[in-house]
């Protein structure tokens, strides 16, 4: 396992005005900022009942524990947009986990 330290990552979160059905009609997607984070461990799974094959990415990150991070922003890490979905607080730090989905080829 390899464990990427000083990795640059931006935040991003979306708002906007929401529609009668709680979903975004307008998205705005605006930079929270930017952090050194460590990746902490990666798992690649694979969707075998798609064509072509999607594989789905997931990212345990460390960060700063004054990021500004909640669940659902968006973070852009080595050429790829992934999607918060949990915020772990730690003692020191922030841990979260992350997951994208990639079409063709394995990433990560």
């Amino acid at each position: 396992m390899k464990h990427h330290f000083n990795t640059p990552i931006s935040v991003i979160r979306v708002t906007g005005q929401k529609d009668s059905n709680g979903i975004f009609a307008k998205r705005k997607p605006k930079t929270i900022g930017q952090y050194l984070c460590h990746i902490i461990k990666t798992e690649t799974s694979e969707k075998l009942d798609e064509k072509p094959i999607i594989f789905v990415i997931k990212k345990v990150i460390g960060l700063p524990k004054a990021a500004d991070i909640v669940r659902g922003d968006e973070i852009s890490l080595l050429d790829h947009r992934y999607l918060v979905i949990d915020v772990v607080p730690r003692r020191y730090w922030k841990e979260i986990r992350v997951t994208c989905e990639v079409k063709g080829s394995e990433h990560s």
